[in-house]
């Protein structure tokens, strides 16, 4: 009888065991089966974070941005702007895209949650002042088991602090080296400034410098397609200089095309463009396009037409006839998405303000301005800086000619004389590390200055 219990007792323990081993089989099956589900999860990550969040304002502008994923990302596939080309599967950018803001990826230790940090490993920069930035993330972000994102994912975007909250004023940079006159292009390209051309009146000059703080300057000893010239356009598009157009004092005009990517070694796009030659004129960048407006030509007559183009050689004309009167010696700038054109010369001096919104530039709106302006001149300039549309100097044939910023290019504010100056026409001018400069120009007397100011806190 013993035997037989102790037999019992033997086989209750044994299947026990056997159900104990059953349910642990099962919860490792279990455990097995969530983590295969995992991995053949056809689910996409998403972005479920942004910081600063979308709204914000103030923000630092020494601030990282990062973004949190839903899932852990294969670091590899994370990327980003290595100039101000938009590259990279994660963007900044300040004007929806056109250019980007350099920036440098780092990650926590869930690979969730990625940092981008502006600048490079090298040199760090800030973001731009009393500006929104945006963040960008592309299909190229995937999982560690190649799920991407379903879709692009942009964020609306935060507002950066003024630098000049406490108040910005003009200071002499220096300009030790540099060679800059009236009608040269300054212009900011992969974290230095640039100076292109110039000339004194009587000759011009066919130097290219760079600085990296606007007051040593050294020669790029140009080499290629370069060739001097002065009253040409300029600007920085697609990780290039570009040049276009341009001539002799007002002789021997241009409608070439020329673009470096290191400002050293050029290259001739085009030798006959589809514009006519022309100096005085307006190059610049909008959605993602080279845009050219306005100048005089060989014989002396004003233009009002607009041509645009994806590399700088083939050019389409947009209109042949704008809605602003034919003018050179304008100024031109894009502020909050829009092209904006101001003021010049059609055989008198103007002060009017227009601006384009729609994608081509093809419509055009006088904007109404009220209260104090401007006033009326040509040889100006105009630049976006501290979430405001400036113009600068210019020649008005006499009087103080004030700097004047605004944030809607309707309603004006003086905010007084480039270092007690009376005039200056034909300068070049660029935005540095929250700092604003202008080079060169004619002052008047036959006095044509190669020096740089700046302004900043």
């Amino acid at each position: 009888m013993e035997r037989k219990s102790r037999k019992i007792w033997v086989r209750f323990f044994t299947l026990l065991c056997l159900l104990t081993l059953s349910v642990s089989c099962s919860s490792s099956d279990d455990e097995e089966e969530s983590t295969d589900t995992a991995g053949t999860d056809t689910s996409a990550p998403t972005v479920t974070a942004v910081s600063p969040e979308d709204g914000a304002a103030d923000v630092s502008v020494s601030s990282t941005i990062s973004v949190t994923f839903s899932k852990s990302i294969e670091p590899v596939y994370a990327t980003t702007s290595s100039s101000e080309v938009c590259s990279g599967t994660m963007q900044i950018s300040t004007d929806s895209f056109n250019s980007c803001i350099p920036a440098v990826v780092t990650y926590d230790t869930s690979r969730r949650t990625y940092t981008l940090t502006a600048g490079s490993s090298s040199v760090s920069r800030e973001l731009a002042s009393l500006t929104k930035h945006q963040l960008k993330v592309t299909t190229g972000i995937k999982d560690y088991f190649g799920k991407a994102l379903a879709e692009d994912y942009t964020s609306s975007g935060f507002t950066t602090v003024s630098v000049c909250s406490s108040g910005c004023t003009w200071t002499d940079a220096g300009a030790s080296g540099l060679t800059a006159g009236i009608g040269h292009a300054l212009v900011f390209h992969q974290g230095k400034l640039w100076v292109t051309g110039g000339g004194n009146g009587s000759s011009v000059y066919s130097k290219v410098y760079y600085s990296s703080d606007g007051a040593s300057w050294t020669d790029a000893s140009a080499t290629g397609s370069w060739s001097g010239r002065n009253h040409h356009a300029a600007t920085a598009f697609d990780g290039k200089l570009w040049v276009a157009g341009g001539g002799s004092n007002g002789s021997s005009l241009l409608n070439d095309v020329l673009r470096s990517s290191d400002g050293k070694t050029w290259t001739q796009v085009t030798s006959s463009a589809a514009w006519t030659p022309r100096h005085k004129h307006s190059l610049l960048v909008f959605n993602n396009k080279l845009y050219l407006l306005g100048g005089i030509d060989n014989s002396t007559s004003y233009m009002n037409d607009i041509w645009s183009s994806s590399d700088g050689e083939t050019w389409t004309q947009v209109t042949d006839n704008a809605s602003w009167s034919k003018r050179y010696g304008h100024a031109a700038a894009v502020f909050n998405n829009k092209i904006w054109i101001m003021g010049g010369d059609n055989g008198s001096l103007l002060s009017d303000v227009w601006y384009s919104s729609n994608d081509n530039a093809s419509s055009w709106t006088q904007a109404s301005t009220s209260g104090s302006m401007w006033s009326a001149r040509s040889g100006h300039t105009a630049v976006v800086f501290d979430g405001k549309l400036w113009v600068f100097g210019g020649n008005a044939g006499s009087g103080s000619l004030n700097s004047w910023s605004s944030t809607d290019g309707s309603v004006w504010s003086d905010a007084g004389a480039i270092a007690n100056e009376t005039s200056r026409s034909g300068m070049g001018w660029a935005v540095m590390g929250n700092r604003l400069y202008i080079s060169g120009g004619y002052i008047g007397n036959n006095t044509y200055k190669d020096d740089v100011k700046k302004y900043g806190p």
